[in-house]
């Protein structure tokens, strides 16, 4: 069986979210017997080695065009190309590409199941326009594809209450265990374990990064920023504060053992998430042991429950810090093994790639 999988980056992960999920799921549906294709922008070359025995193949992306017109242009060539190679399943990252959506048939719109990710138009960063387009092709995405998933419950209530149209849960993985306690990473950075917070995320308005900075800063703790700092936000934050010195901008990290011994060494790991959906760099913080301060929404307290402490202002989130560092060994512990055991039991990849299996059967059998 032939599963084609859309609108992301591609794989191996080194960008966030939609990339992790594809190189895991791919990965682990690959190793079942499934034929599985990422799909992928590409500039030069069209031909990509296989990653894992999974295939890849490069949608041409044209350079000259503005980013945000390469991003409708691989949508629509993405589309144009599945047409052609005819997968039995299109598993599709995000809603952007259902703009085009009506001009397919309706065999080929029966393939596509919608991962909807969080409510991407609630984004700080997106104007008036993008907000606009972003709502349609939800919209869109709702009405044409074949079935929408939804990685939370928070998401899947508001799709099915907002669209009359049934959807599926199927919440990300989170990476366990892999690296050393400390495998260097901690003096690259010139760390003291356990004297240091960390946040990783996409360096991005509404993941609240520099609330974050002005807390550890008052408190006169040391912060690691982990993310790519090559947007307009990153360059405003690390202008801003390029000379604090409790504040570390370590770029984008994409070595699992890496990333693994920057948490398990970390006091505080900060997570300011407020757009929606089930975090994967959340779940990762949770399966490494990590204790956690989250902003206080819906979304974050369905996936970390009494596994973390919250906030909803400046003044509960330096509250939250200095409780958290001043926590003993087994109040710690205590929280960490409230995040293993919620990890266990509902968010790793096995129990996703099972879901996926059990819907890809689903959507298989009805067409047969």
């Amino acid at each position: 069986m032939k599963i084609a999988i859309i609108g992301t980056k591609g794989i191996p992960n080194t960008y966030g979210g939609f990339e992790a999920f594809a190189e895991n799921i791919s990965v682990r549906l690959q190793t079942q017997g499934y034929n599985v294709t990422v799909y992928q922008p590409y500039t030069e070359n069209n031909y990509l080695e296989p990653f894992e025995s999974v295939s890849r193949f490069g949608v041409k992306v044209f350079r000259y065009l503005p980013k945000n017109l390469q991003r409708v242009q691989y949508n629509l060539s993405s589309l144009s190309i599945l047409q052609q190679h005819n997968p039995d399943v299109i598993i599709c990252c995000g809603h952007s590409p259902s703009i085009f959506f009506p001009f397919f048939s309706k065999a080929f719109r029966d393939k596509l199941v919608v991962n909807m990710d969080g409510l991407e138009w609630k984004r700080e960063k997106w104007g008036v326009v993008a907000r606009f387009v972003l709502k349609l092709s939800e919209r869109l995405a709702a009405r044409y594809s074949r079935v929408m998933v939804a990685d939370s419950m928070a998401v899947l209530r508001y799709l099915m209450s907002k669209y009359r149209k049934e959807a599926v849960f199927i919440p990300y993985g989170a990476q366990f265990g892999e690296g050393a306690e400390n495998d260097g990473c901690t003096e690259k950075y010139n760390l003291t374990p356990m004297e240091y917070g960390l946040l990783v995320a996409r360096i991005e308005p509404e993941n609240r990064i520099e609330q974050a900075i002005k807390a550890f800063a008052l408190l006169n703790k040391k912060l690691v920023v982990v993310g790519g700092v090559n947007t307009p936000y990153g360059n405003v934050l690390t202008k801003r504060y390029a000379t604090n010195r409790n504040v570390i901008f370590a770029g984008g990290i994409y070595h699992l053992a890496s990333l693994n011994s920057l948490r398990k060494n970390c006091r505080v790991y900060y997570h300011g998430h407020t757009a929606g959906g089930t975090n994967p760099s959340l779940l990762d913080a949770m399966a490494a042991g990590c204790t956690i301060v989250a902003s206080d929404n819906e979304y974050n307290r369905e996936t970390l429950a009494d596994g973390g402490l919250y906030f909803k202002n400046n003044d509960e989130l330096m509250a939250a810090i200095k409780a958290i560092w001043n926590f003993d060994n087994n109040e710690r512990k205590t929280m960490a093994q409230r995040c293993d055991r919620r990890v266990k039991q509902q968010y790793t990849w096995s129990i996703v790639v099972d879901k996926y299996v059990n819907l890809i059967n689903i959507l298989t059998n009805e067409k047969a």
